[in-house]
């Protein structure tokens, strides 16, 4: 931040979907020298020290703003010209560099080339093994070609390559960079001494004022690259598919090589364990803006499940509604509130809230905005002090970055040219209504999620039509559009195969479907494109459809 101060029944064929990849960053297994006896001697190399005191000075210069907590230093050690090579008994091949940073507090490391075969296993862990980071495969290999692997505890470090005896093919490995920490990230996340800079401003996301916000905070994530510290905002899409993208702030700088840590935050209020192990390494860059202060971002894979994603929604309209609410990760602490009890104001390429309970600090930047619908409206930008309760902040404008940079083919990909879409979880199942082209006047929605396992219901509205006697929801594999038929426009795709078929009476205005759903694992993931079908004295009219996305 600058300073300015079947699925109801069982479904006939199971649906096609696309699964998103995992998220992880390493799959199981141990470096070889933990198993094998290997030479003690590695090939060392010593970095030099960075102007540590220069840095500091720098940082309070701006306020911490954004955090840094470590030095860049560029590097170039390949398995061609550096490390040691040695052969185990069994013929597989393990490749070795020990790389030295004095007075590190935590070294990271920037792979900037990462080409493994399929045999081919890549660890990194402290001398001691305290921590081992791996096994790192070809499946971890980023868009952009490279690997970012976040920090190891101390100021020396070994890179272990591993290949099977039987592979024949070549690695081609290349450590690009090396983030000398001089403030102690990884205390940081621990809860130690520098998460405490706040003192008592920093309301923790997790204290009775938080409760109202538990699915929201899920979409903030910790982002981490090139040594420096900001927050990040998970959102959501028109297509509800869970793409994985996130917004921060420009002034951040490139998120290419980032790690982004979710549920980043205390078990309890402000006390109990923090979880720093879920995180995700990649970013492709899509839109970003320096007169909105926004960047635009898809993570290279999709968290898992494991890591508890949310996708916030988000707000193009120039009048939010109150409150203003900031989740953010201050001075890299875990998740911490703040909340503006007015609607934010229009401040030019900006909004600006001021906060009555809460603030901001270095490692706030880029965090997500949310009104009182609790969609997201901009990132963090810059704030007017570090002083509570008189802080005042500035966030880009979501609506002016979306026109600027044309967003809408991310996060608009039905071409809806909606002002608004809610959050998403997408590990709980969910309905989605759809219109076609809004030819069909009859409201029918679904009225609980659609999960596995579960009683499903569904609302359709017949007060409008005298003489409803009964009503059909069909549910088929495929949706339509454009077909005008003489009960209206025909949302589903009959020659797909029908999933399931609904019947229910219509009384009082109303015509209620209840439905049990088999709880039966490879229902999990489907979708289902429904519409309802309304008979009334000899007559059919259709209704609006809605998929109903198993879970």
């Amino acid at each position: 931040m600058s300073n300015p101060r079947a699925l109801v029944a069982r479904s006939i064929l199971p649906l096609l979907l696309a699964s998103a990849a995992a998220a992880q960053l390493a799959q199981s297994g141990r470096p070889a020298s933990a198993i094998a006896a290997l030479p003690a001697e590695h090939f060392q190399v010593v970095l030099p020290r960075p102007d540590v005191e220069r840095l500091l000075a720098e940082d309070l210069e701006r306020n911490n703003w954004p955090f840094r907590y470590g030095a860049r230093i560029p590097c170039f050690y390949s398995l061609d010209d550096s490390g040691r090579w040695d052969q185990l008994t069994n013929g597989d091949l393990v490749w070795r560099l020990r790389i030295t940073s004095p007075g590190a507090e935590s070294l990271g490391v920037l792979f900037d080339e990462f080409e493994l075969p399929a045999g081919g296993r890549l660890f990194v862990y402290d001398m001691a093994r305290t921590t081992v980071l791996g096994a790192f495969t070809s499946a971890s290999r980023q868009p952009n070609g490279m690997l970012a692997v976040q920090p190891v505890s101390g100021d020396d470090l070994v890179i272990e390559y591993v290949q099977d005896a039987a592979e024949l093919g070549r690695p081609h490995l290349r450590i690009g960079e090396v983030v000398h920490d001089y403030r102690g990230v990884l205390r940081m996340l621990d809860g130690g001494p520098l998460a405490l800079m706040g003192g008592n401003c920093l309301v923790d996301i997790n204290c009775p004022q938080g409760s109202q916000y538990q699915d929201i905070k899920r979409s903030v994530i910790m982002v981490i690259s090139g040594g420096a510290l900001c927050s990040a905002g998970m959102l959501n899409n028109t297509a509800q598919d869970g793409t994985p993208y996130f917004l921060t702030a420009n002034h951040c700088g490139g998120m290419a090589n980032v790690v982004a840590y979710f549920g980043y935050e205390n078990a309890g209020c402000g006390v109990g364990p923090v979880a720093t192990t879920r995180t995700v390494s990649g970013a492709t860059l899509l839109a970003a803006s320096e007169n909105f202060d926004s960047q635009l971002y898809r993570l290279s894979s999709s968290p898992p499940q494991s890591h508890a994603p949310y996708y916030a929604g988000w707000d193009r309209g120039l009048f939010p509604p109150s409150p203003g609410i900031s989740i953010s990760h201050p001075s890299g602490n875990p998740k911490k509130l703040a909340r503006d009890t007015d609607a934010p104001a229009n401040s030019g390429r900006q909004w600006l809230v001021t906060w009555e309970i809460g603030k901001l600090e270095g490692g706030s930047s880029g965090s997500p905005l949310f009104n009182g619908s609790k969609r997201v409206i901009g990132p963090a930008c810059c704030v007017s002090d570090f002083g509570c309760p008189t802080q005042w902040a500035f966030y880009g404008r979501f609506n002016g970055f979306w026109t600027a940079e044309n967003l809408g083919p991310w996060l608009d990909p039905l071409g809806l040219g909606v002002p608004s879409v809610d959050g998403l979880d997408p590990f709980q199942a969910y309905a989605v209504p759809y219109l076609g082209s809004g030819a069909n006047l009859y409201a029918y929605s679904s009225t609980t999620p659609p999960a596995v396992g579960s009683t499903w219901t569904a609302s359709i509205d017949t007060s409008q039509i005298p003489g409803v006697g009964t009503t059909w929801i069909l549910g088929h594999a495929a949706p339509s559009s454009g077909i005008f038929v003489g009960a209206g426009e025909l949302l589903i795709n009959l020659s797909s195969p029908r999933l399931f078929l609904s019947v229910a009476p219509s009384a009082g205005g109303t015509s209620l479907h209840s439905n049990p759903i088999p709880n039966d694992p490879l229902l999990i993931g489907q979708i289902a494109y429904t519409q309802a079908v309304m008979f009334a004295s000899g007559s059919k009219l259709l209704t609006n459809g809605v998929e109903l996305h198993l879970r």
